[in-house]
């Protein structure tokens, strides 16, 4: 798919316009580099910049042009359904899989402090983050996750089938997954919020400017663009699903797989009072899980995977409405006003990863769709090991070398090839509640 939909967005119509941020022409000289202004960038270099750091940090865009400015805006303190904190720790050790869980479960909590503290407008609520149970089994797998992250100190809570309904005006759900410091904002807001306070803390943010190569200059990097160059000691590619050919092994490393969206009409007060309350964004049990949430401006947005082909975004359109009509009847005739799409990096296991790619040259990537509260939390803890002040041997993930990932071609198609036989075990493990 060629067709870009940055514009196309809901975010896009209803932002603040960024900064403007100049081109870069000739030569910059820094203490670091970073490629990629979106929020794992722009969080890494805001720490470093407030550590003492010279920091350049290149786009070839805007800043959030990638999947940063185009996802739903869930903020979500946890990983995903099948990565209890116990599953981190047995994969990553005692020591760093509990430094991984601190990091993960406080996520929420740093993003909204961090707008707070700043003054940052992106329509944020801190209202909470729920995965609805469609199954009893389901609903047992949400229990474990409370009780491991109530036993580390968390504040998650489980929801009974009447407290999940009065939460969300939906019925048909066995209980829910409740995680108070969750919630929502406006991700491409946020982005060009992150971009000013990234500039007040003194980092350089060249816009327009693509990287096209990267070479070795004496003991540090060039950092090559159209207009100019970089010149560095070390070089930190942020650029998530869309580093392709700037560095194929990290590229190879990676799932980048599209993730929909779509923005219906706008609602009045009493459809707002009646579904969604308590203005918590969802996102089910399900294997192609049910997302959606209320916009600022009264729409349903939500989104999930769209079979590859011709015609996709008029597919994107159908497919969503279709889906909002089954899961949210209340809303009558649902139109898609908005349709557009990202592109998230995806790892076998669903963790992130930090790759030493050469002497000086890192690559961090993998948010896997968590990237709103992760990339804040992430972001922090990178800043704190490029700027000396954590060991490698306490990173919160191992340092690695990137490994391909075997018939990637294959893999990429995935996902999808994975979703009509996900959408079938959906329909026959979805149980009506016991009365």
């Amino acid at each position: 798919m060629t067709q870009d939909t940055f514009s196309q967005s809901l975010w896009s119509a209803i932002s603040p316009p960024g900064p403007e941020l100049p081109r870069l022409l000739g030569e910059e000289t820094a203490d670091i580099v970073l490629v990629g202004a979106g929020f794992l960038g722009m969080n890494t270099a805001l720490g470093l910049a407030r550590a003492g750091l010279k920091v350049v940090l290149l786009e070839a865009s805007e800043p959030g042009f990638g999947a940063s400015g185009r996802n739903t805006g869930f903020v979500v303190p946890t990983l995903k359904k099948a990565l209890s904190p116990s599953n981190v720790v047995a994969r990553f050790g005692t020591r760093r899989g509990e430094a991984f869980n601190r990091m993960i479960g406080g996520s929420g909590e740093r993003l909204f402090s961090l707008i707070r503290d700043n003054g940052i407008a992106c329509d944020s609520e801190q209202t909470g983050w729920m995965q609805p149970a469609h199954s009893r089994a389901a609903l047992a797998a949400c229990a474990t996750q409370v009780r491991e992250w109530r036993a580390r100190g968390f504040d998650v809570q489980l929801l009974d089938r009447g407290e999940t309904e009065a939460r969300t005006g939906m019925t048909g759900y066995h209980g829910a997954m409740l995680i108070p410091s969750g919630g929502q904002i406006n991700p491409l807001a946020w982005a060009r919020g992150l971009a000013r306070l990234c500039l007040s803390e003194g980092v350089r943010i060249f816009a327009g400017s693509p990287v096209i190569r990267l070479a070795r200059d004496g003991a540090g990097w060039r950092v090559h663009t159209p207009g100019g160059s970089v010149v560095a000691p070390r070089a930190v590619l942020t650029t998530n699903a869309l580093v392709g050919k700037l560095c194929s092994r990290v590229d190879r490393a990676i799932i980048p797989t599209y993730s929909f969206q779509i923005a219906t009409q706008k609602f009045d007060a009493e459809i707002q009072a009646r579904l969604l309350p308590a203005r918590s964004p969802i996102a089910d049990s399900r294997r192609h899980l049910f997302a959606a949430r209320w916009s600022s401006d009264g729409r349903i947005v939500g989104g999930g995977l769209v079979y590859p082909g011709p015609f996709r975004l008029a597919r994107t359109r159908r497919r969503f409405e279709k889906r909002f009509a089954r899961f949210l009847p209340q809303l009558g005739q649902v139109r898609a006003e908005y349709a557009w799409f990202g592109t998230v990096a995806v790892t076998l296991d669903a963790l992130p990863r930090l790759f030493r790619l050469d002497r000086g040259l890192w690559a961090p990537i993998g948010c896997n769709g968590r990237g709103v509260a992760l990339t804040a939390a992430y972001g922090h803890e990178l800043a704190q090991f490029f700027a000396g002040n954590t060991a490698e041997e306490d990173f919160v993930v191992p340092v690695t070398q990137p490994e391909p990932i075997p018939m990637r071609a294959m893999a990429t198609a995935g996902p999808y090839l994975w979703l009509p036989y996900s959408e079938y075990r959906d329909r026959i493990e979805t149980e009506a509640p016991a009365e």
